[in-house]
């Protein structure tokens, strides 16, 4: 088979099958909100939590086990230090300050929605307060009957899921890229199987994360279509620049912007994921099972994985 027919084959596969895989939690999710019994309500809870513990772990291992290595390696081969003149740890600098970015982000989101909040409150107290007067003045009484209400757990918030996204998207348009320049048969095989497996546990984390915020179902499959596309993009771009080859400036830009993924990577698992779900005081055991396992099945894909992104970039390093 011609290697530009196998690498477009390989675009089509990663585009259908990463989108279909993300859009699998939201079936989950639609099934959960949508039972009527109570009993299996729970029981989809549980299931989801579980998943939740689960793609905690496939982020943590993707960001401290993945990402970070290509980080190191890819500006040790830009030999960066040669530039700053000095032993400053710019590789752990960078994701430093990616964990930082999303932080400083949030709580400045959040600090508007809060006094939005707030501003929001005491309207509302001043036009009840109004209204109340005005109703004692008329001598009118009005009652309100309050029927139970099922409250589903908060969602998580939207900024750090976007945030993920961006993160992910970045790091899987690189990955396509590294795929796309490959120029021996077997290694753009042996390459793609690895992708594939990696691709398919991270679009479910990713979709299962995206469900549990408060956007909409439209903007779930959006997020996850622009995700779906990120590899096949890298992949068409390596195509088409194939020619110009990989050069030093390209391999630091590519190893800062790895760099502030992974710290989207630390801050998402660490900030979001494992408090939300390992500060419910139910089935403790099971979550860390399930944590372990997401973070075991990462290890495993990496160690079938035969080549390091950062080394594939370049078809003359190996």
């Amino acid at each position: 088979m011609d290697i530009l027919i196998a690498k477009v084959t390989v675009l089509v596969i990663l585009l259908i099958v990463t989108f279909l895989f993300s859009m699998l939690p939201l079936k989950l999710m639609s099934k959960y909100r949508h039972a009527e019994d109570q009993s299996q309500r729970i029981r989809y809870g549980h299931i989801i939590s579980g998943l939740s513990c689960f793609a905690g772990g496939v982020f943590m291992g993707t960001g401290l086990l993945d990402l970070f290595p290509e980080v190191d390696e890819i500006l040790s081969k830009a030999n960066v230090h040669s530039y700053i003149k000095s032993s400053f740890p710019v590789a752990e600098f960078t994701v430093a300050f990616g964990f930082l970015l999303v932080l400083i982000l949030e709580q400045i989101v959040q600090d508007f929605k809060e006094r939005q909040i707030e501003y929001n409150r005491l309207q509302d107290e001043s036009r009840q307060q109004r209204a109340s007067e005005s109703h004692d003045s008329e001598g009118r009484h009005h009652e309100v009957e309050v029927g139970p209400l099922y409250e589903e757990p908060p969602p998580h918030p939207a900024l750090r899921s976007v945030m993920l996204l961006l993160a992910l998207s970045l790091h899987s348009l690189l990955e396509g890229l590294a795929v796309g320049l490959q120029s021996d048969m077997s290694y753009l095989i042996q390459i793609f199987v690895a992708v594939v497996l990696h691709k398919v546990i991270i679009a479910f984390s990713l979709g299962l994360n995206l469900v549990q915020t408060e956007l909409s179902a439209a903007s779930i499959v959006k997020s996850n279509l622009l995700f779906s596309i990120t590899s096949p993009l890298g992949i068409g771009i390596a195509l088409a620049l194939e020619e110009f080859g990989h050069n030093l400036n390209s391999s630091m830009v590519n190893g800062v912007l790895q760099g502030l993924a992974c710290g989207t990577f630390v801050y998402v698992t660490f900030f979001e994921v494992l408090p939300h779900e390992l500060n419910k005081g139910e089935y403790r055991l099971f979550k860390l099972l399930a944590l372990l396992f997401g973070f075991s099945i990462v290890c495993c894909v990496l160690f079938l994985d035969p080549a390091e992104a950062p080394s594939c970039l370049n078809p003359q390093d190996r």
